[in-house]
């Protein structure tokens, strides 16, 4: 994995990348949470959802958004890390022009972001949300859209977390008709803070890619 420079619409956006050596692998990019509560893409959540895209072949992008650590500009509004996300996304379908398949995948607040971008790019193949923020309510973006993704949680949020997540999954079959498996990791919390439980995390990710992906290649 390298560090890279993308050229952003306020300036240059801080990201690192890993490229398959496969020939025209699929693609991943990974949304940290919210910049105003610390989250960056070198947080332990971030990183681990990286490594599971990397280590089942996919060629990966990480990055900060505007104002976050190395990328310039002042923190950015839903709309602002919207374009960051877009042109993130253009950055490596550009540099792997024979890739036909891209994932998105998101922590907290970047979870939103990945309904949102799939929403507004038709060649998302798969997604996966990483204990989305319970407190964002606004579904009105949504839209068909079929396909399905994960959702994994730590079994050890709160009540009220894991009842959102459980609305959020009717949400989506109804208004955006997605099919979201959920999967609650044993004894974690929303921050994965325990080297087992974000370990374990990791491993529920990567076997649903990885099982998704290659169920992909028969269709």
């Amino acid at each position: 994995m390298v560090d890279i420079i993308i050229a952003g619409e306020s300036g240059k956006l801080h990201a690192v990348y890993h490229k398959s050596a496969t020939p025209a692998a699929p693609l991943a990019v990974i949304l940290s949470g919210n910049p105003r509560q610390k989250y960056h893409m070198n947080d332990r959540v971030s990183y681990a959802m990286f490594r599971a895209f990397m280590d089942i072949g996919f060629s990966v992008v990480r990055f900060n958004y505007r104002g976050v650590n190395d990328s310039e500009g002042a923190i950015g509004t839903t709309s602002e890390n919207m374009l960051d996300i877009a042109t993130v996304i253009d950055w490596i379908q550009n540099h792997n022009e024979d890739s036909d398949k891209i994932w998105l995948a998101g922590h907290q607040l970047g979870a939103w972001y990945v309904l949102q971008a799939m929403m507004r790019r038709p060649e998302v193949s798969g997604f996966a949300l990483v204990s989305p923020d319970s407190s964002v309510s606004d579904f009105a973006f949504l839209s068909p859209r079929p396909n399905r993704g994960l959702l994994l949680q730590g079994a050890m949020e709160s009540d009220e977390a894991k009842g959102f997540a459980t609305h959020l999954t009717q949400v989506l079959k109804k208004q955006a008709q997605i099919d979201l498996e959920t999967i609650r990791v044993k004894n974690a919390d929303a921050t994965y803070g325990q080297a087992a439980d974000l370990r374990q995390m990791y491993n529920d990710l990567k076997a649903y890619v990885g099982r998704e992906n290659e169920e992909s290649k028969l269709l």
